[in-house]
């Protein structure tokens, strides 16, 4: 829940009013350490693209993945390459960290039509080349 500040004080959510920010993100801190979790229909799901995304920095983007399942999120990657050895690359790289099922290999085809094709939801895609998202790459 966001903290805002209101004419009245600080709130956390409905909570409040605080007479600090500070205070408010102390009973926010406080509430999550004590197992508070905000309530959402599904989990968000995170599409993070291989090529020149992932693969640019592994170490960085493994922290990223951890804390988005942290948070719940669930976490896939989606990559439209047709390379035999990127495609190696990339399972043995993020497909075994988060798993040889949650990569998505579109085969050169636009991401975003291919996974609503195949019923997949993606709530957030992070891609070096947004425009992949949404045009084959070879257009």
């Amino acid at each position: 829940m966001p903290i805002v500040k209101k004419s009245n004080g600080w709130y956390w959510g409905s909570q409040g009013p605080f007479a600090t920010k500070g205070k408010a993100l102390a009973v926010s801190v406080a509430a999550h350490a004590s197992g508070f979790t905000e309530k959402r229909e599904k989990n968000l799901c995170v599409a993070l693209d291989y090529h020149n995304t992932y693969s640019a920095d592994p170490k960085f983007w493994d922290t990223f993945i951890y804390m988005c399942w942290m948070r719940k999120w669930d976490v896939c990657c989606v990559s439209h390459t047709t390379d035999d050895k990127e495609k190696k690359d990339l399972f043995d790289s993020i497909g075994k960290v988060i798993g040889k099922k949650n990569v998505i290999l579109t085969e050169g085809q636009a991401k975003q039509p291919y996974c609503e094709k195949h019923n997949i939801d993606i709530d957030i895609w992070i891609d070096n080349n947004p425009l992949h998202i949404i045009e084959d790459p070879n257009h």
